[in-house]
């Protein structure tokens, strides 16, 4: 993809205002020198949210942010999607898709190091990222994730991404709203086994540092019963698509 290319960061939280700065600190870094956008799509927060991207607007290098606040919704994919349908109305300028949590901090060399991958032939390209479990405690080891070895079975967040807009249908429904959680890994498995869609790993490429279970955090993550009701329901969806196993 031409590095002049327009950026979208696609942007969703609930009641992650005490995280943000920091996550736009880092958006900005991670996008200085493009050209770029935010939308911002607020999933019914009732902490300070508003009040934070206000701010944020006043010294953005952004060329302009969009921000919407919607009631809860139902699934992550619907409050994603929300962003996904704002965002078909800049695709022209902004064809280039970067998906973001708020209370996480994009990796410097995001942009940079995937955008060169990204073609309208591989449209999707992912990078490594750092991952670590607050469950147990702040100072849990940080562990990196290389994206070749999840290739595989496509275990990576949106956060690692970069899509070309393309793959958006006129509808804005990209991600899978049918499961409570990962429904980007369902999203993925359905791109590449239903819809033929390359999906390239870019090892070397630091996207993004993922803290799982933070206090407040708008990540929607669950454990012990919960999690493993919904790893069987993602598994049966997935073997529904295609069978999971060694490719």
């Amino acid at each position: 993809m031409d590095l002049s290319s327009g950026i979208q960061v696609l942007t969703t939280s609930r009641n992650c205002a005490s995280y943000l700065n920091k996550c736009f600190e880092t958006v900005e870094t991670a996008l200085k020198g493009f050209k770029w956008m935010m939308v911002f799509c607020d999933d019914a927060s009732a902490d300070e949210t508003e009040e934070v991207v206000n701010a944020y607007k006043t010294g953005t290098s952004a060329d302009k942010i969009i921000y919407k606040k919607f009631d809860k919704a139902e699934t992550i994919g619907q409050a994603k999607n929300r962003t996904c349908l704002i965002s078909l109305q800049n695709k022209e300028e902004y064809p280039v898709l970067c998906f973001m949590d708020a209370d996480d901090e994009m990796g410097e060399e995001r942009v940079s190091g995937l955008l060169p991958h990204l073609t309208e032939e591989e449209p999707f390209v992912f990078g490594d990222y750092i991952y670590q479990d607050l469950n147990d405690g702040e100072d849990s080891k940080k562990m990196l994730v290389v994206a070749e070895r999840r290739n595989p079975y496509l275990t990576f967040g949106h956060w690692a991404t970069l899509i070309h807009s393309n793959l958006v249908p006129e509808n804005g429904i990209f991600f899978r709203e049918d499961i409570e959680n990962y429904d980007e890994m369902l999203t993925w498995w359905e791109l590449r086994y239903s819809k033929n869609v390359k999906i390239k790993p870019v090892s070397g490429v630091m996207t993004n540092f993922y803290r799982r279970n933070r206090p407040n955090s708008c990540s929607w993550t669950f454990r012990n019963e919960k999690d493993q009701e919904i790893l069987a329901k993602l598994r049966e969806k997935m073997n529904e698509i295609y069978p999971i196993g060694p490719h």
